[in-house]
């Protein structure tokens, strides 16, 4: 069983990408204009910040829609770059097969999450166009049906996270990353790749998972309630002993993570795929014992 840990990222620029099939806009979005009359549900292209926005009042504005959050959602980003951007709500996207070949460097485990779609296919090899260490192929499906009638009535539950690790790496690797959706669009809001770095020891009993959401309740001043959409997230706290002979170095290893987004893993265990979340870690440790410290680990989850 893997101890409680976490994954240190890469920072994956673009000139590391070698190809993507990922598309800034979807077929029937055009680029947003100032004079157009929009109805509600309408997507639209801003190419100067790179964003889509989705109309919510029908009509005309000539506000650009970053600057009027009353008409126009935030669909965020899109780009080959979105899936390492950090921001899990801005997501790689192309119709049919999203494909993106990367060079990240050494790297000993990976993270996938945001994804949509029906089947997963991941290749690395140990140099550009060398030999594959490392493939992966399946499907998105992630339903676990317990009986008859939910094996054939139950709605489909896609599984939207992937996550590896103890992979060999190596410095000059080549990574492909495919996502298939041939009845839609397939996405992928965020890979983190980097060193999986163990915090000490396994999470003790009584880890929390506290899922979250954004959304809101706004009432206007005539008394008329709505809800302001906003996407879900889960927290994490686990308490783990570390050996003192450990502590410090994992002291180092947590404070050169503050404040940057990251991969959290309370344990590997089959069926416990909640016990890991992408977010803002913060470590307390309180040195309690002869030959342990005490490390309480909360997560502020961004998935």
């Amino acid at each position: 069983m893997t101890p409680v840990s976490f994954i240190s990222p890469l920072t994956i620029t673009a000139s590391m990408i070698t190809s993507s099939t990922a598309v800034s806009k979807l077929a029937g979005e055009a680029d947003w204009n100032a004079t157009a009359t929009y109805s509600v549900g309408t997507v639209v292209y801003r190419p100067v910040i790179g964003r889509r926005f989705e109309n919510k009042i029908p009509g005309v504005n000539s506000n650009p829609p970053e600057d009027d959050s009353e008409r126009w959602y935030d669909l965020g980003a899109t780009s080959s770059l979105s899936m390492f951007d950090s921001e899990v709500s801005t997501q790689s996207m192309c119709a049919g097969t999203l494909t993106t070949t990367f060079r990240p460097g050494a790297f000993n485990a990976m993270h996938l999450a945001g994804l949509e779609g029906s089947a997963l296919a991941i290749t690395i090899k140990d140099t550009p166009g060398g030999s594959p260490v490392y493939s992966y192929s399946g499907s998105l499906e992630g339903s676990q049906p317990e009986d008859y009638y939910e094996y054939y009535f139950s709605p489909f539950r896609p599984k939207t996270d992937f996550l590896v690790t103890d992979l060999a790496p190596y410095a000059s690797c080549e990574v492909t990353i495919s996502i298939s959706n041939p009845s839609g669009v397939a996405r992928c809001g965020m890979a983190s790749l980097g060193d999986l770095v163990s915090l000490g020891g396994p999470a003790l009993s009584g880890v929390t998972v506290e899922p979250k959401s954004y959304a809101r309740i706004v009432t206007d001043e005539r008394g008329k309630t709505s809800i302001k959409k906003g996407k879900a997230a889960r927290d994490m706290a686990i308490t783990a002993w570390v050996p003192i002979e450990d502590t410090d170095a994992v002291v180092d290893a947590l404070t050169n993570v503050m404040g940057v987004p990251c991969t959290w893993i309370g344990t590997d265990m089959a069926n416990y795929r909640s016990l890991r979340t992408f977010g803002l870690g913060n470590g307390k440790f309180t040195y309690d014992k002869v030959n342990y410290a005490t490390l309480n680990l909360t997560v502020q989850g961004m998935i």
